[in-house]
């Protein structure tokens, strides 16, 4: 990894290292910066939990872009809005947008790169590939983040697997590495017609609050299967929205969603307590063990009965 003066840091001056490899408020942040060229700093972070506060200095004219490797994002901006990261999509935004935000991780998990850009420091001259394209960054700048916007690209197969080697580079080719992907990523999105593409959309904060009590009341009654309608009436919340802010949310529709959540908890059941096959069904909401089964196995690929069984038998290799 090449090591970042301090001065020059970028991560420093924002006042964003204090993050680097720590446990806050029950999420692990790991963050690993490596610095590209002169003005320009990629982090790559993984977080582990469930909200992170975000706060740092609002400084100018440094341009933050993200892209999601694994798990999904939920980020809380400075004016209530939330953006959400699925895998593959791209965020851009002046970091001043989220000097006092918070980070969620609906999936409880998310490893990401964020590429930190100041524009008054930039110097081309060091990359061969910008000089030649003659990038504006003030110019990206105005065509991403005029206003304040904060631009959110769905994945594109231009732009899948973009860091699929990323698992297999030694850490001494790391450095390297990035600076090829950083150059690939600024060729996209000065190449990017954006007139012909459908930006991920923003949520204000208070749909999205409203999506998480509704997504607590779901969690927290399992036997209980209440309908969209049922939902849309006692939350207030138009019937349309609330499948469409869900998906963006938790990235899966709700009742696919409650159906994974489901099994998962049958197999914590399964595992870590003495219920029988139908009693877990019934605490699940399912009435008839049969279709528990079929759904269980649909999820989970074995049996209930055989995830039990193989769940034991390893517990006792591992106890000899």
């Amino acid at each position: 990894m090449l090591q970042n003066s301090e001065n020059k840091s970028i991560l420093k001056r924002l006042g964003l290292s204090k993050l680097i490899n720590k446990k806050i408020n029950g999420i692990t942040a790991t963050m690993q910066p490596y610095m590209i060229f002169p003005g320009v700093e990629l982090v790559l972070n993984e977080y582990e939990g469930n909200e992170l506060k975000c706060e740092h200095q609002a400084l100018e004219n440094i341009l933050q872009i993200n892209y999601c490797l694994e798990g999904r994002l939920g980020w809380r901006l400075h004016n209530g809005d939330y953006i959400y990261l699925a895998e593959n999509d791209i965020s851009l935004h002046m970091v001043n947008n989220c000097a006092l935000s918070s980070i969620t991780l609906p999936l409880k998990h998310y490893k990401g790169i964020s590429i930190f850009i100041d524009l008054t420091e930039l110097d081309m001259e060091k990359s061969v590939v910008l000089k030649q394209m003659n990038l504006n960054f003030m110019q990206l700048k105005q065509k991403y983040c005029r206003n304040n916007k904060t631009t959110v690209l769905p994945a594109t197969n231009n732009i899948k697997n973009l860091f699929a080697l990323l698992n297999i580079v030694p850490e001494e080719y790391k450095a390297m590495y990035f600076k090829l992907k950083f150059e690939e990523i600024m060729m996209f999105l000065a190449l990017l017609d954006l007139s012909k593409i459908a930006e991920k959309q923003i949520y204000p904060a208070c749909t999205v609050d409203t999506i998480k009590r509704i997504h607590a009341k779901l969690i927290a009654n399992l036997e209980q299967r209440p309908t969209i309608e049922i939902l849309s009436r006692e939350f207030l919340i138009n019937t349309s929205t609330l499948k469409q802010v869900f998906k963006a949310v938790y990235g899966k529709p709700i009742a696919q969603y409650m159906k994974d959540y489901r099994m998962h908890e049958a197999a914590n059941l399964l595992c870590q307590t003495n219920m029988t096959v139908k009693e877990v069904a019934e605490a699940l909401g399912y009435e008839n063990q049969s279709k528990f089964a079929t759904a269980f196995k649909e999820i989970m690929q074995i049996s209930p009965t055989q995830y039990r069984s193989y769940y034991k038998m390893e517990q006792e290799k591992n106890e000899k």
